[in-house]
């Protein structure tokens, strides 16, 4: 998960936006009104998240994909005071077996954002993985987390363990360009856990 550090000052369009609609409720996200901006928010989020899906770290063009609320706007877990927080943000690929769209409206118990890898490693197969000194109830948190962005799916779980294998032929190649490599490959940020 990419470790999401949004930027200080949020999209200038979506402050605008929430200041001359002071009456916005959750309904309006999805309005032709608020469609350029959106447009400016996932072009921001994508520089945020350095070109990736933030769940599963695909590489994500700035104009595919969807802002998906980290804390739902609607259902159960709703929060739609959240609805127009740039802080809640986050830009995630479309499939409905993986990420946001798997993750619907369910409240993640870990969140991308900083440190949100540090319970669990990717395994040279390319499963992740807790870590195994995790007590039962994180072990259950990380479990829970993984399986409602559906991170085990086959083809990420392919493509991981194909990068995996890069790495481990970069690092044993050429050691001097291994930081390099990590900085600028895809599934980076899970990657790391691993070295």
């Amino acid at each position: 998960m990419v470790e999401l550090q949004h930027r200080t000052t949020p999209t200038p369009l979506l402050t605008d936006f929430v200041a001359a609609c002071p009456e916005l409720s959750a309904t309006d996200f999805d309005t032709r009104a608020f469609t350029p901006v959106k447009q400016a928010i996932k072009a921001d989020l994508n520089e945020d998240q350095g070109g990736l899906c933030v769940y599963c770290e695909k590489t994500l063009p700035a104009t595919e994909g969807q802002i998906d609320h980290i804390k739902p706007k609607a259902g159960t877990n709703g929060r739609p005071d959240l609805c127009f927080d740039y802080h809640n943000y986050a830009h995630s690929c479309i499939n409905p077996k993986t990420c946001g769209q798997k993750k619907q409206n369910g409240l993640l118990p870990i969140e991308p954002g900083p440190g949100c890898n540090a319970e669990w490693v990717l395994s040279t197969d390319g499963t992740i993985e807790p870590l195994p000194e995790l007590t039962r109830r994180r072990r259950h948190d990380v479990i829970q987390t993984r399986d409602m962005l559906g991170l085990q799916d086959a083809n990420l779980v392919d493509e991981r363990r194909r990068w995996f294998a890069s790495a481990i032929t970069i690092l044993k190649q050429a050691p001097d360009d291994f930081s390099e490599f990590l900085q600028h490959a895809p599934y980076r940020h899970i990657l790391a856990t691993a070295f």
